[in-house]
């Protein structure tokens, strides 16, 4: 094809018939500029197609770990709901058990009130992995960039409120298991094969009586509170963010 067109210029040439070979070397530049610009329209063609492509493959997986995410974070917060109720029944503050002279506290439930603490948070461990590779970028819906990003700010003031709360149980309330109380029957519910006859029982009305000890379990239970309201909107964050990544599968896919 290029000795074709050679061919033809010298034969122009060779006529003198210089301005048909200007407009003929006009035009072949023509050409080869939109042969350009089609081989670079199609060079973008496929690498935008490469990037969606990509982008599919990110938020698919990040809907995969949300909904992992979110069954983890529904057992949480039910955890922390459980956690707040042997609390109040403990204190006596629940609807039922207003009366301490008539509540029966068990070794399990003094255990449960004073040592339960959840201090796990829902793994979200693609969207860490994107970060650090920068791969966040391809997504180019901005809502979910910024949902993830307050969703991150999220994780991290709650992981601060579990540290805080896992020191106040380490530093104030496990001082109680040590000097208020015998510990040892307390270990018959983990351990039920264990003879607990010849031990001293706890008297948890006594015990609970001490405004010290209700005050140290009472700020516990104002912690899971806020613990727990951070938890419920957690779970509503990644419930939210799970809709909008797959309404974006869905436009991207039609």
């Amino acid at each position: 094809m290029i000795n074709f067109f050679r061919k033809i210029r010298q034969h122009m040439l060779a006529e003198n018939k210089f301005t048909k070979y200007l407009l003929y070397a006009f035009g072949e530049i023509i050409l080869v500029v939109i042969g350009i610009l089609i081989a670079l329209s199609i060079n973008n063609w496929n690498e935008e197609r490469k990037n969606t492509l990509e982008e599919i493959a990110i938020l698919e997986s990040l809907d995969k770990n949300l909904i992992l995410a979110k069954k983890q974070s529904e057992a949480l917060v039910s955890a922390e709901s459980d956690s707040k109720s042997v609390l109040l029944v403990v204190l006596g503050l629940d609807s039922i058990h207003s009366n301490l002279d008539n509540l029966t506290i068990t070794d399990e439930i003094f255990k449960d009130a004073f040592w339960n603490l959840e201090n796990d948070i829902p793994v979200i461990n693609t969207y860490t992995d994107l970060k650090n590779t920068n791969k966040l970028g391809l997504i180019k819906n901005q809502k979910i960039k910024e949902k993830f990003t307050s969703l991150e700010v999220n994780l991290n003031e709650l992981r601060g409120m579990l540290e805080d709360r896992l020191n106040v149980q380490q530093i104030r309330i496990d001082d109680i298991a040590e000097n208020e109380i015998n510990f040892i029957p307390l270990i018959k519910s983990a351990i039920p094969s264990i003879n607990i006859t010849n031990e001293t029982q706890n008297d948890y009305k006594e015990i609970l009586s001490d405004q010290r000890i209700r005050n140290l379990l009472g700020i516990k239970l104002n912690m899971t509170q806020d613990v727990l309201d951070y938890r419920v909107n957690l779970d509503k964050d990644i419930s939210e963010l799970t809709m909008l990544i797959e309404l974006e599968l869905q436009e991207i896919n039609e």
